[in-house]
């Protein structure tokens, strides 16, 4: 079984000067139609449908240098520009807009994180001063402890200290949360 052929390369210019044969300006309707047979056998032996070859672009440029084509702009392609120059301004006046957005929110953050880091610097100082504090409590030699036994004489509760002291912290704690909210 034979294979088929692959398609020809395809001559723009010779398409082009075709077309200029057969256009309504050829006095020879039969030389006119010659060249509309001659244009059809060229795309299809390259491959293409003569609509297919009209829309290529080297096509189209040959075309253009050949016939020069006079063009004229209608309605609807002028509301379709319109309304892409209108969108594309829609377009622009979003991302800006969104860009504005951006900005402000990363200035935000960029405050948030600030008051976040001042608020735990101070927090760590608050944590630091409570365990100063705890340390100076339990080596105060003025608390009535035992020197024997190391019992407090059930005046001063160290697990009571303890406790307040966490509590204490823990509401410092909270409170520097709640501001930074």
């Amino acid at each position: 079984m034979a294979g088929t052929a692959p398609p020809l390369p395809f001559d723009a210019a010779r398409f082009a000067a075709l077309m200029a044969g057969f256009d309504i300006g050829n006095a020879s309707e039969a030389e006119a139609m010659n060249k509309g047979r001659a244009m059809r056998r060229m795309a299809a032996a390259a491959g293409l449908r003569l609509v297919d070859a009209l829309e290529r672009a080297d096509v189209k440029q040959a075309l253009d240098a050949q016939l020069q084509p006079i063009r004229e702009d209608s309605q609807e392609l002028k509301d379709a520009f319109a309304k892409i120059a209108e969108l594309a301004k829609t377009l622009a006046d979003e991302r800006e807009s969104g860009a504005r957005q951006a900005r402000a929110i990363e200035a935000q953050l960029q405050q948030a994180q600030a008051k976040t880091a001042e608020l735990s610097a101070a927090l760590e100082r608050q944590q630091d001063r409570v365990l100063e504090l705890t340390n100076q409590l339990a080596d105060a030699d003025y608390l009535p402890i035992d020197p024997d036994t190391g019992s407090d004489y059930g005046l001063v509760n160290g697990g009571l200290v303890t406790a307040v002291i966490l509590i204490a912290a823990a509401l410092l704690a909270t409170a520097i949360v709640e501001t930074v909210k």
